[in-house]
């Protein structure tokens, strides 16, 4: 039972993998198109200002300052192409693809992770689905069976039996009895005490495995919320606004009301809120994935393990609920 666990904890730790790297090359693709939009918007930046020197309201410093930040950010675009190539061979090495293998397909929609449960639904499913801790509590029912074998060493052993003579004629019967004394007292007490040091052992660590995933959880819960909080900051109030702030920028310095500082500065803050944005995202599907593999050990649809189906608690914990599979 106890290496059953261990392979289904690999399970759960590939599937982590797998989900990993593919949000993070999927989130890669998010930031590569925020980038080309803002290119575009530098280029036609770049056109507006042009324009503007063309016509003697401006001095040719602004459109340098434009081409500048133009080409920072087209190098900056071919250096997450190249790591485009990083984050795959991540993915296939996951899967369990060979360097030499097709790529595997990216799929072209994305459907963001439902939101998690309450974390003392988490906890209490976790303690039924985690391999770990269900790992954990078959070292202390085995610990539990050694111990009550230790005991049984000092109890005699009484035998009754019928033996039989099968050379005479006729066969002669005649019962038999017998009786095993634990005269090795000290043997015995030893290997009592060592099956009592192996049960508190047992108990000992499921007890702070618990304690660490109850940590654990509350800090991914915590990371949960908070990318989900600048995930609403961001696409309902920051976006807009920096939006709104751009065509402003843009209005003002065709008129002369605005510098071209307050329209570079207005198309950054725009940029650094959308880049923020994958951020938050690519965070919240990461603590999620974590949350259902690592900490409650839920296994992917068609992996290759077995439902729990026996309580895995020491005596003194509740029983699995009925109402998970």
């Amino acid at each position: 039972a106890v290496g059953y666990f261990g392979f289904e904890a690999e399970v759960l730790r590939t599937a982590l993998g797998v989900k990993s790297a593919y949000y993070r090359l999927h989130f890669l693709q998010e930031t590569i198109r925020v980038q080309r939009e803002t290119l575009a918007l530098l280029s036609d930046l770049e056109q507006i200002a042009q324009a503007q020197n063309a016509a003697g309201r401006v001095t040719l410093q602004d459109v340098l300052r434009a081409q500048i930040d133009r080409e920072q950010l087209a190098t900056q675009i071919d250096n997450l192409e190249d790591s485009r190539g990083v984050l795959l061979a991540e993915l296939k090495a996951a899967i369990g693809l060979g360097a030499d293998e097709p790529d595997p397909p990216i799929p072209a929609a994305f459907e963001p992770s439902p939101a998690p449960e309450s974390a003392d639904s988490i906890f209490a499913a976790a303690l039924e689905r985690n391999p770990s801790l269900r790992g954990m509590a078959a070292d202390v029912r085995r610990a539990e069976a050694m111990l009550d074998l230790a005991r049984t060493s000092g109890v005699p052993d009484f035998s009754v039996g019928i033996e039989a003579d099968i050379k005479a004629s006729p066969v002669m019967w005649r019962p038999s009895a017998g009786v095993t004394l634990p005269i090795w007292r000290d043997k015995i007490a030893a290997e009592i005490a060592a099956a009592q040091a192996e049960k508190r052992s047992s108990e000992a660590r499921l007890t702070a495995e618990q304690v660490s995933l109850a940590a654990e959880l509350a800090s991914m819960l915590y990371m949960y919320r908070e990318s989900s909080r600048n995930t609403d900051l961001l696409v309902e109030k920051l976006i807009p606004r920096a939006r709104q702030s751009l065509d402003v920028a843009r209005s003002g310095y065709t008129t002369g009301r605005s510098t071209f500082l307050d329209l570079i500065d207005a198309q950054r803050q725009l940029l650094g809120f959308e880049l923020a944005l994958v951020e938050a995202r690519t965070q919240r599907e990461l603590t999620l994935a974590a949350l259902s593999l690592s900490i409650e050990g839920v296994p992917p649809a068609g992996a290759p393990v077995l439902s729990p189906a026996a309580p895995t608690q020491s005596p003194n914990q509740p029983a699995p609920r009925e109402d998970l599979p």
